[in-house]
């Protein structure tokens, strides 16, 4: 029985074995050309692996970001899977190795032997080792990937200008760090895989230090078991953070592995990381849905991470959302907006921290504390004072009625943490600030106030014996004669054991937004239906 099972099974194997192999189909990723360049400054050869999206062909009018990486070998298998499944609307480029390479020293070191060369910075002090290998031609490398392999792609596929990120892993994420500090702009998006940076000094010693800002995103990651190049990782970092460039975002994580085996991992956090900041964010609000009677965070992976996200305004025409957060791998604070361009939101960091900003019902001014901007033609202009006497109050957050009132907060004063304030416009003539009366100003650390476009209500939050944490959000209505009522607290669907506060309601009416201290410890934003709040106005049906 058991040579009869074995006959028949040779049976349905002798139509493969008789196949000779040197006759079987090669695999080729789908999708994928091979396509010859010359650096047009040295004549050496080199190829460029480019893959399509599935879709280009069909969305002609669709341009798409570009992955560009070296090592293309090595890297292509890796990034064409990756890409698929969490970035498939992305065009990709790999950068061979010389190919015209001298035999003998193919032979003796490998494929690869133009690797020490283009990704390096600095010669060997050994002069037999530079006459073989040639190292520190990076300079020139970099040269050749702008001048010919960037125009060649750009001229020949619908790539976004806008849109190009760099792949390195080893070699060639020390290469990518030398083009980060040399020519920032060559990429916008940078990603360096357990970068070789021991000679990272003398990277930064090669490159002019130029003024201005970077404005780029970098990825940079190592495996836990790469302990020394761990510090030299951090010591990149601290230096890149001495710049106080607020246009540069780093995102630094530790990978389980040694070098080799924390490389497929890198890619897969790469990708999905890239695949985030391009990720298309359509639609109004962000393209979120909206909440209802139960808040939620706003925009999570966003707006709202794990880290610092605060002073979340919408501009009156709904077209833009400000916003403060932190840096990754940094102490400081972004000031930074998404636009509503051709129905897509796009993010520009506008400077570091300037202040709690407000956009005033009518649009031309935003108030960012005691200061403020006036909007122009081109954007808004530099800081400006409010003057005396705001310049001289210490105020986290004003905000400004259709009318013109302003109502804003003092820290710092002598009731222990805070009063809120207002002062009206009457004629063209800004009046003296006066505090609110003791249905405000009850309880201490009263702060980030919000007065309705029509005045008919407020909201701010302060600490009280009756309230349910740190700090509570409270709204007070007008009365039919021009006093305010009793302060209210939003209640336990609002206000939680924790910090809730700096609410605000979206120019529109229909979103009441505030923030929550998350897990982490830090601030995020949060939204929900507006209809929390009438439900507390005197005569509401629903009290």
């Amino acid at each position: 029985m058991k040579l009869v099972n074995c006959l028949y099974l040779s049976a349905l194997l002798l139509p493969i074995a008789s196949v000779n192999a040197l006759e079987q189909k090669r695999f080729e990723i789908p999708g994928t050309n091979v396509v010859p360049i010359q650096d047009s400054q040295s004549n050496r050869q080199y190829e460029l692996y480019i893959k399509l999206p599935e879709d280009y062909l069909e969305s002609k009018d669709v341009s798409y970001p570009v992955l560009y990486f070296t090592d293309a070998v090595w890297h292509i298998e890796l990034l064409s899977a990756s890409t698929a499944f969490l970035m498939e609307d992305a065009i990709l480029v790999g950068i061979s190795w010389q190919t015209d390479i001298d035999e003998e020293l193919k032979a003796d070191v490998g494929a690869y032997a133009s690797r020490f060369r283009d990704y390096t910075v600095t010669e060997s002090s050994d002069p037999q080792r530079q006459a073989k290998y040639q190292f520190g031609q990076a300079e020139q490398h970099l040269a050749f990937i702008r001048n010919d392999v960037i125009k060649y792609v750009e001229n020949h596929y619908r790539a976004n200008p806008d849109s190009r990120s760099y792949f390195g892993y080893s070699a060639g994420g020390s290469f990518g760090a030398y083009i980060l500090l040399a020519q920032p702009d060559t990429f916008k998006n940078y990603i360096l895989g357990s970068p070789s940076l021991r000679n990272a000094a003398e990277i930064e010693a090669k490159v002019e230090r130029k003024p201005g800002n970077m404005d780029a995103n970098v990825f940079i990651s190592y495996g836990s078991l790469e302990e020394e190049l761990g510090g030299h990782v951090d010591n990149f970092i601290a230096s890149l953070n001495s710049r106080k460039d607020n246009s540069l975002s780093i995102t630094q994580t530790v990978i389980e592995g040694s070098h080799q085996t924390a490389f497929p991992m890198t890619g897969v956090r790469a990708v999905t990381w890239l695949s985030n900041l391009n990720k298309p964010v359509k639609g109004p609000y962000l393209g979120q849905t909206p909440p209802g009677s139960t808040p939620e965070v706003f925009a999570p992976g966003i707006v709202s991470t794990e880290r610092f996200s605060y002073g979340g305004t919408f501009s009156p025409d709904m077209k833009a959302f400000y916003f403060l957060r932190d840096i990754d791998g940094s102490a400081d604070t972004q000031f930074v907006v998404y636009e509503l361009v051709d129905d897509r939101w796009q993010l520009s960091v506008l400077s570091s921290r300037v202040g709690q900003p407000f956009i005033s019902p009518d649009g031309s001014t935003m108030h960012l504390g005691r200061r403020y901007k006036e909007r122009t033609d081109d954007g808004w202009s530099e800081l400006k004072s409010l003057g005396s006497p705001y310049e001289e109050t210490a105020i986290m957050r004003l905000t400004v009625s259709a009318a013109g009132t302003y109502v804003y907060d003092e820290i710092g004063s002598e009731d222990e943490g805070g009063v809120l304030r207002y002062s009206r416009l009457i004629n063209g003539e800004r009046q003296e600030p006066q505090l609110f009366g003791d249905q405000i100003n009850t309880g201490k650390f009263n702060a980030h106030p919000f007065i309705a476009p029509d005045e008919s209500y407020l909201l701010w939050d302060g600490r009280r014996d009756e309230g349910f944490g740190s700090a509570d959000i409270y709204v007070s209505f007008r009365q039919p004669n021009g006093s305010w009522g009793s302060a209210i607290n939003l209640g336990s669907d609002i206000n939680t054991a924790g910090w809730d506060a700096a609410a605000s309601v979206t120019p529109d009416g229909k979103y009441l937004f505030f923030h929550r201290t998350n897990e982490a410890g830090n601030a995020n934003i949060y939204w929900v239906d507006a209809q929390v709040i009438e439900k507390l106005r005197p005569g509401s049906a629903s009290r």
